[in-house]
């Protein structure tokens, strides 16, 4: 806007139209024209040319002139303008061979605060003080608001120093100043000191202390001071409810933010865009998704805010349809996406797999120039990664100047989901540098590719490289270390969570369950059980599990009574872990009781998994023909699992006849499945029938499918040492073989015989002898005997199922050398003490 000085003086020219702008007081701005123009200008373009005019007319010496003129800078807000302002004073004060007025001084430091430029704020604070002038209880206002906008912390403390020493800290409004300061810069504390001293206090007071909780994440204290404030006859306004609303949303409590709301209609607070925001939100957030809806819909004036409020909740809450709906809404109303919306839209279509849309989305980021945001540039990596697109999220993230550790995650993340571990190894070695989600990723991906011993390595690595780790890591390790049975890292690992205080959720209290019963500690894993804050389904499946690995039935059955006293409604899975607890403890009349049970009392279907335990169940207790006629009753065709477990209790109770039955069944069905060829060659071997065995093997080696080697471990000081049968290549092996001789010469007079029926080949008797004493399990035993001081239990794991002379191998060293042995096979846990097995040697 250009300005005619010389003309008419309430006429403004303007170069694109003529239009004059007639004031409301004609008289008092013809008096006073340079006033009315300071007031009405709007731009640096005009201010240096109405200055000069009012130079040239001697006006600048008058402060009414230059406080307008400053008021005038202060208010367009720009560092430019602000500037323009101090300088005006020092020439003033140059003019004038004085001071400006404490006016000026106090509207340019308004001007720093709203702009939060706090040094510039102190130095002319600095500057008032040397000038003889002393501040009042505006200055301190201003002062502290450009403290809190810059986090100043420091230097706001000292000013609230000085205003104790000049005696304004009664002031209202300064004390509302130092509680905004403090609660912007996370001082909350401090805060709430100025609160509670106050004598007098106002909407503003209460509001900016409840605003200083909800965003320090005390939302409970922020809604409970809310109570205290109008429980005190403070009337809240718009922005105290907003803050109370959010506090709400945070915590997810529905109820209490229909309280609030209530507080809402019954003091007439209204409703503004603000506060409508905050209730959308709120509902949402705390799964009152239809309420939120109904607010939203009868908004008359929606904005872009409130549509991302709305499109980031649907996201939340994997309502990915939903969003692509609200945002063809949105354009259809003109309103313009912002990188919010594209980053949710994006999101939207990872989840979906739409890669059309997700094109599209990237499309428009790139139009827009908004692949600058790193939020978003990984958010289109991550949507190609999940639609199958691992080109295009490489191309994208290749030219990303800021490849952050996020993006780098991404990367992993989906390379993980795409079965790649290899790739996401190769991308977490190139991490320039590494947080603890990309930590905890690769130890998750390495415990669900079964590479336990791998993830416990990371582990000690991301230990020695400072990363602390936190819940998620502890839940990887603990899942290690239970299929590992690697007992002493089990105590290690609960011992470490509870000295750092790591919170014990349903997840890792769980998880913890499930370490402890796979180590064969029952005690131990009830224990972590009955500590936890809540327990679900899954972690009462978890503790009745502990019990069944050990074989306990009426354990298992105690601990799933009271899950239903505890009003905890049973799922398919709680009956597969009970009917296999009652397998494993041979209580088939409990075991019939809880398959009846299912339907007739939970209103549960049994699966074929559920017909899979029963068949196992009756097998191992010898119920061969009543086991077939379960499968043949069964409503669902039976697979190849369930004539597995016919032809697995056809060994035990050595029925060839039925085994041939079943393993004709199975080719039918599995033809590829290399175990039951050899389950039907032992079975074979068991009745000599040496011929039939051949021809199996024959088939095996035909088809180039190797047999499953035995394999046992053994943790001693923290490391884990593996056996295959006849092991020639451990380092301890002449100790081990010494050892051996010795078992076997107590054993002997003891009147231990070999049970050469487990050696499954047609060979001579000393050979037979031969082979079995150099079983994987015996090789680890014999380590643990030489490796550990007398009276430490022995704890192995065993890939396969133990057979019955390792069984009377390991109950007579248990009585022998007096130890504690526990054996993990595949079906369960058999703890040997003074000769005894806890299985009561049926397995």
């Amino acid at each position: 806007m250009a300005v005619t000085l010389h003309a008419s003086p309430m006429v403004l020219a303007c170069p694109t139209s003529a239009t004059t702008i007639i004031p409301k007081d004609f008289k008092a701005v013809a008096k006073n024209p340079h006033i009315f123009l300071l007031e009405n200008c709007k731009t640096m373009k005009e201010l240096p040319q109405l200055h000069c005019d009012m130079m040239k007319r001697g006006l600048c010496r008058k402060s009414s002139y230059i406080n307008k003129l400053i008021s005038a800078c202060v208010e367009m807000g720009t560092y430019e303008s602000l500037s323009y302002a101090r300088r005006a004073i020092e020439l003033f004060n140059e003019d004038e061979g004085t001071s400006g007025s404490l006016f000026m001084y106090n509207c340019l430091l308004r001007g720093y605060a709203f702009i939060g430029f706090c040094d510039e704020a102190i130095l002319l604070y600095n500057e008032i003080v040397l000038s003889d002038i002393d501040p009042d209880k505006y200055t301190f206002p201003f002062l502290l608001s450009a403290c809190s906008k810059a986090m100043a912390i420091y230097e706001g403390i000292q000013v609230h120093g000085v205003v104790i020493k000049m005696g304004l800290e009664k002031d209202l409004f300064v004390r509302n100043s130092l509680i905004h300061l403090y609660s912007e810069c996370g001082e909350i504390g401090l805060g709430r000191k100025v609160f509670d001293k106050m004598t007098e206090r106002n909407v503003v007071s209460w509001t900016s202390l409840i605003n200083g909780y909800a965003r320090r994440g005390l939302a409970k204290e922020a809604v409970s001071l809310f109570f205290e404030m109008v429980e005190a006859g403070v009337e809240p306004n718009s922005v105290t409810m907003a803050c109370v609303i959010s506090a709400c949303a945070k915590l997810k409590d529905l109820g209490l933010g229909k309280r609030v709301c209530a507080y809402i209609d019954e003091l007439g607070v209204k409703l503004n865009t603000h506060m409508l925001n905050a209730l959308v939100d709120m509902y949402m957030k705390c799964g009152d998704i239809d309420a939120g809806e109904k607010l939203f819909d009868q908004c008359a004036n929606k904005n872009l805010v409130l549509y991302n409020t709305v499109i980031s909740n649907y996201i939340h809450h994997g309502m990915a349809r939903e969003v692509q709906v609200v945002i063809h809404d949105m354009l259809r109303l003109g309103l313009r996406p912002d990188r919010v919306t594209l980053l949710s839209a994006i999101v939207a279509c990872a989840q979906l797999g739409d890669l059309s849309a997700g094109k599209s989305s990237h499309a428009y980021v790139l139009r827009n120039g908004l692949e600058g945001w790193d939020s978003i540039s990984n958010a289109i990596i991550d949507m190609y990664m999940k639609c199958g697109k691992r080109e295009a999220a490489y191309k994208v993230f290749g030219p990303m100047p800021n490849k952050t550790v996020v993006s780098w995650n991404t990367l992993i993340a989906g390379s993980i989901r795409d079965g790649d571990l290899g790739l996401a190894w190769r991308t977490f070695d190139e991490m320039p540098v590494r947080d603890l989600v990309s930590w905890n990723t690769m130890i998750g991906a390495l415990v669900q590719e079964g590479m336990f011993e791998e993830a416990i390595e990371l582990f000690w690595e991301m230990q020695n490289n400072g990363m602390t780790p936190d819940r998620v890591s502890m839940v990887g390790i603990a899942s290690a270390c239970g299929y590992l049975g690697a007992f002493d890292l089990a105590k290690w690992v609960y011992a470490y969570i509870e000295k750092n205080s790591i919170h014990i959720d349903l997840q890792l209290g769980t998880a913890l369950v499930d370490m402890f019963s796979r180590c064969g500690d029952s005690k131990s894993a009830l224990h972590v059980f009955s500590k936890m804050d809540k327990q679900d389904v899954s972690s009462w499946t978890a503790a009745i599990g502990a019990m069944a690995m050990e074989g306990n039935a009426e354990g298992a059955i105690d601990v799933f009574n009271e899950m239903l006293e505890h009003g905890v409604k049973p799922d398919e899975v709680v009956f597969v872990v009970l009917l296999t607890a009652c397998s494993h403890g041979g209580s088939v009349l409990k075991g019939r009781q809880i398959f009846k049970s299912m339907k007739e009392t939970h209103g549960i279907c049994p699966q074929i998994v559920h017909y899979g335990c029963m068949v196992d169940l009756l097998g191992r207790a010898g119920f061969l023909k009543e086991a077939l006629d379960l499968i043949q009753g069964m409503p669902m065709e039976p697979n190849d699992v369930i004539w597995g477990s016919l032809l697995a209790a056809c060994r035990i109770h050595k029925n060839v006849e039925l085994a041939q039955y079943a393993a004709d069944k199975i080719t039918e069905l599995a033809p590829e499945k290399p175990g039951i060829h050899v389950l039907l060659s032992n079975i074979y071997a068991f009745a000599g029938k040496w011929d039939d065995v051949a021809k199996v093997r024959l088939q095996l080696k035909e088809k180039g499918v190797p047999k499953v080697p035995g394999l046992s471990s053994i943790e001693v000081n923290g490391m884990i040492h593996e056996f295959i049968s006849d092991d020639q290549s451990h380092p301890e092996k002449l100790n081990i073989d010494l050892m051996l001789k010795e078992i076997s010469c107590k054993l002997g007079e003891a009147g231990y015989v070999p049970d050469i029926t487990n050696v499954l080949l047609d060979v001579d008797l000393r050979e037979k002898e031969q082979l079995l004493s150099r079983h994987s399990e015996k090789l680890a035993m014999a380590f643990g005997l030489i490796t550990t001081r007398q009276g430490i239990p022995i704890r192995v794991v065993k890939n396969l199922r133990i057979c019955s002379d390792c069984h009377l191998f390991a109950k007579l060293v248990s009585k022998l050398y007096k130890r504690e042995i526990t054996v993990r096979d595949k079906n369960r846990y058999h703890i040997f003490k003074h000769g005894f097995c806890s299985c009561g040697d049926y397995w």
